[in-house]
């Protein structure tokens, strides 16, 4: 007997969502993921009045692994990219996961980090509200860039002159982000709870960095640069910079996230475990510091 066409298709519905959560669970069976929400763990960020966050979890999970096996749309990462975000993500989440960028893939950093708190930073208005449509549940940000893609030769062969962008000048004081305007380079208005938080790792997708009047990633990289130096917590800061097969975006992470830094990469993607700067050993020039002050 054939079933009728809205049966068969809430039939196919419901197999599809199961073998979804088999599959997300077989994920997670490598590590303790699935425990996460169960157990007490730092607070997530909370959300302002008006704006839409859903804690992630295994739901959330489903729902990725759905989107992502019936859309055509390319995501920003390669399949190895995604493999070495993931690891770090198997190995501290719950985690505070701050996203330079919304794109197709934000509902997955979002649902891979369950129990934690995952933010996006977005510049451009009609995609963060194309995005903010698709998926309400994301904790999202709509940002403005000072900087421009045409001045990232002038702002790196000029930061130093501006003491409020250079780690150790007026004192020894840290640079600061929040209520930095001096700094051309730093991203001083976010909102609030960016400053507040202390991020366990950072994605660095974005701004646009690929025609003239784009902002580029050059303030991007210097702030999580910044953020990594001044943290006061347990553990290093992870560090993801995407796209360093283009020229701005290998010259800044060279001179502010540094080489000795440098865990690993694959494709387009290079990662760094940046330490705090209190707790870092006093050997500048050994260590590759040289006239690189966020290197030291």
């Amino acid at each position: 007997m054939k079933l009728p066409g809205r049966r068969l298709l809430a039939v196919a519905a419901a197999a599809l969502l199961v073998a979804t959560s088999l599959l997300a669970a077989t994920l997670l069976t490598a590590s303790p993921l699935q425990l996460l929400p169960l157990l007490p763990c730092l607070p997530a960020v909370t959300a302002p009045s008006g704006a839409g966050y859903e804690p992630s979890g295994l739901a959330a999970l489903a729902d990725a692994a759905v989107y992502y096996a019936t859309t055509r749309t390319v995501p920003q990462q390669s399949r190895a990219e995604f493999a070495l975000s993931l690891a770090v993500l198997r190995r501290r989440a719950p985690l505070r996961l701050l996203v330079f960028g919304l794109g197709h893939d934000s509902p997955l950093w979002h649902a891979l980090n369950p129990g934690g708190a995952t933010v996006f930073l977005e510049e451009d208005p009609e995609w963060y509200r194309v995005v903010r449509s698709q998926s309400p549940h994301l904790r999202a940000h709509l940002v403005r860039y000072r900087t421009r893609l045409d001045h990232a030769d002038l702002l790196l062969g000029s930061y130093k002159q501006f003491p409020s962008c250079v780690p150790g000048a007026g004192g020894g004081a840290e640079p600061a982000v929040r209520a930095n305007a001096a700094c051309p380079l730093a991203l001083h208005d976010l909102p609030p709870e960016v400053y507040e938080n202390e991020w366990d790792m950072l994605m660095v997708d974005a701004p646009k960095g690929y025609f003239p009047s784009a902002p580029g990633r050059m303030a991007a990289i210097w702030t999580a640069a910044a953020m990594a130096r001044a943290r006061r917590g347990e553990g290093d800061t992870d560090v993801f910079l995407h796209d360093v097969d283009r020229r701005v975006e290998r010259m800044f992470a060279e001179e502010l996230l540094c080489d000795r830094f440098r865990v690993g990469g694959t494709g387009r993607l290079w990662h760094f475990r940046i330490p705090p700067v209190s707790r870092r050993a006093n050997t500048t020039t050994a260590a590759g510091g040289g006239e690189r002050p966020f290197c030291r």
